[in-house]
């Protein structure tokens, strides 16, 4: 069974840029974690999925199909990634989605 590659992206709330690698000084003392909350920093981490696209699904994307649009969460319920519009979530099938933004430099297109 191939396992999902983990890896994350980082949305800089203080910056508003998104950062696939931020560089980290190696002499820091906190946690990564740490580290980058107190810099106003979120994780948004991979989902191991594509969209139609070829284009790597993450935490706070924003997916439309042909009948929604939502953005994508860990569902603790589940214990998976799902998107949620509105009031209704679902599994992401990720043949039929496609990544239009996140939720962070594009919350409009929620709207």
């Amino acid at each position: 069974m191939k396992q999902r590659e983990i890896k994350f992206k980082y949305w800089n709330g203080v910056s508003k840029i998104m950062v696939n690698e931020p560089e980290i000084r190696s002499d820091y003392k906190f946690s990564l974690n740490e580290y980058f909350t107190d810099r106003g920093w979120v994780w948004l981490q991979y989902t191991g999925l594509k969209d139609k696209n070829n284009k790597e699904i993450y935490e706070g994307d924003i997916l439309k199909d042909e009948r929604s649009v939502g953005d994508v969460i860990f569902n603790l319920s589940v214990g998976a990634f799902s998107w949620i519009g509105g009031e209704e979530w679902g599994v992401i099938e990720h043949n039929f989605v496609e990544v239009i933004g996140n939720i962070y430099e594009n919350k409009e297109l929620l709207k």
